[in-house]
């Protein structure tokens, strides 16, 4: 490594607590910047709808001057560039400065895009005092675009030079025009803001409940919802919200991060921008809290009261699901810890003689049940004598667990449809409401005291999660092992499960549209021809459709 690529220049403490900052996140400055080529920016957001007549009339005024203008969002990804002229514009291009490239502090160290983030006002960075050595011939000056009514960074506006430094007239002329771009935000959002913050005032809630009103760039409290809600029951809110109809009202119970049962009376106030009201009401009595190492089922609130109306029936019962959802987890709490269990899967390692021979001794014990996992790998010739099992009156209750019905080949479905209890258990994409709960459940039981921030929550529930609860839990034990002081950020993630995605920001008809696509790819084995046949829409509309809700090709 260069001699000063390990001491940044003397005599700038933000650059020094930058630079430090960029080593500790194993940033090094050989690195090529991170370009998404492929990413699908908003053309219409609040930022560029802001921005974008700024930057015209700025383009203007920088013809002919060897500068660059770059608008960067809230992620320090590039979303506008303004280049004075196309040589210039080349030479940019070269160094990896183009719209979808990040800057974040974590990803290109010290830059004038990705350090006003960090410390949320103007920085200005002289060639030398970048971290990576790519971009050591520019000289910048970068200034947050920091929302007037919300107080959140929305962006970075910053104007770069060859130079060894910058000119310090880039300050007064940078930050003119991120105070136009902020007042523009003002008057854009002032509408909707004024609608949420009415239905806020109007909403009379019972005493001891907790009232919020959150809209995409606004949040409104009273002091109980100060005192009972955390940032990540925030972001949960933020999904029911997500979720709503215009105008729709709705009724759940969740679970919030302090362990405490609660209803949620939410309902989204048209003209607002997807803004939402919720009245949240504890419910008593209060949840313990879990001891650590006791186990704790993973199933959220309204499987355990299917799990429980099904366990006190009499009769077979069938647990139905995708591979790590908690099939065998509600197969015990049915059958209860003095079951006898069986895999259909030992069938070939045992040899059907044998594995008949044991499921045989166990219909004849006293066992009071018997669980059967993975019914879908039983040869037909055990298939006719479990049906004879199904049928008795007498003996062992048998609990099945398979693959969801529409799965099974059709002597298998007829299997489980001779069960007179099922329990059909949504895959993890299709509960994300309950994500939060799920995940505080399942970091109890690891060593240590851990709690997810309102981002790494957020990363989870984008994620889709085809391994289910099995690979959301071994995310979190990953996760554990490399955070520290107790909390699980964005970062401590695997790097798989660290963009957020677009499918944050989908409303609830879009989230359901995106979920069949995927179905549909997967039924297909991703044969698009097929999807699309199955879907009932063109080809040329599924691809359009796939890159709208940010499925991967």
């Amino acid at each position: 490594m260069p001699v000063e690529a390990a001491t940044p220049p003397p005599m700038r403490p933000d650059i020094v607590m930058s630079w430090r900052r960029s080593r500790l996140s194993g940033v090094e400055p050989t690195r090529a910047l991170q370009v998404d080529l492929t990413a699908d920016f908003d053309q219409d957001s609040r930022l560029l709808r802001s921005a974008m007549p700024v930057l015209e009339q700025l383009g203007q005024e920088i013809a002919d001057a060897g500068l660059c203008l770059l608008l960067a969002d809230r992620d320090g990804r590039i979303v506008r560039s303004v280049v004075d002229s196309t040589t210039f514009a080349r030479r940019v291009e070269n160094l990896g400065i183009v719209t979808g490239a990040c800057f974040s502090e974590d990803l290109a160290g010290t830059t004038s895009l990705g350090t006003p983030l960090e410390v949320r006002r103007g920085v200005v960075v002289n060639g030398p005092e970048h971290f990576l050595e790519r971009l050591r011939g520019l000289s910048c000056y970068g200034s947050p675009i920091i929302h007037p009514a919300t107080g959140r960074v929305e962006g970075v506006l910053d104007m770069t030079v060859e130079d060894p430094r910058a000119d310090p007239l880039f300050i007064p002329f940078v930050d003119r025009a991120v105070r136009e771009i902020e007042r523009r935000l003002l008057d854009g959002s002032k509408v909707s803001q004024q609608r949420l913050v009415a239905a806020f005032q109007d909403t009379m809630p019972p005493p001891h409940a907790a009232l919020a009103a959150i809209g995409t760039d606004m949040l409104l409290h009273n002091n109980v919802a100060a005192n009972l809600l955390s940032s990540t029951d925030y972001v949960l809110l933020r999904e029911i919200a997500a979720e709503l109809r215009p105008g729709e009202r709705r009724r759940i119970d969740i679970e919030l991060a302090c362990g405490e049962a609660a209803r949620v009376e939410a309902e989204s106030v048209i003209g607002s921008e997807g803004g939402a009201i919720f009245v949240v009401v504890p419910l008593l009595p209060e949840v313990s809290h879990v001891p650590r190492g006791v186990h704790v089922n993973a199933a959220p609130p309204r499987l355990s009261v299917d799990i429980s109306r099904v366990a006190g029936v009499e009769g077979p019962v069938a647990v139905c699901g995708e591979p790590g959802s908690g099939r065998s987890t509600a197969a015990r709490e049915i059958a209860g810890d003095a079951a006898a269990w069986l895999d259909a899967a030992d069938v070939v390692q045992l040899g059907e003689t044998q594995w008949l021979q044991q499921l045989t001794d166990a219909a004849g014990s006293s066992a009071p049940a018997i669980v059967i996992e993975h019914v879908e790998s039983l040869p037909e010739s055990i298939v006719a004598a479990l049906k004879r099992l199904l049928d008795r009156d007498t003996g062992p209750r048998l609990v099945l667990t398979s693959p969801p019905l529409d799965d099974l080949a059709l002597s298998f479905a007829a299997l489980v449809a001779r069960c007179p209890g099922r329990i059909d258990i949504p895959p993890l994409r299709r509960r994300r409401l309950e994500l939060g709960a799920i995940s505080r459940r399942m970091l109890s039981e690891l060593e240590g005291k851990w709690e997810l921030t309102p981002a790494a929550l957020a990363a989870l529930c984008a994620a889709d999660w085809p391994g289910n609860l099995s690979e959301l839990a071994s995310a979190l034990r990953a996760a554990s092992q490399t955070a520290t002081g107790g909390r699980i950020d964005l970062r401590d993630l695997p790097t798989r499960y660290q963009d957020t995605g677009r499918i944050t920001h989908l409303g609830g008809r879009e989230r359901a549209e995106r979920q069949a696509i995927v179905d549909a790819l997967a039924n297909a084995s991703g044969n698009k021809v097929h999807a699309a046949r199955e879907l009932g829409i063109s080809r040329s509309t599924l691809y359009s459709r796939m890159k709208a809700l940010g499925i991967p090709s």
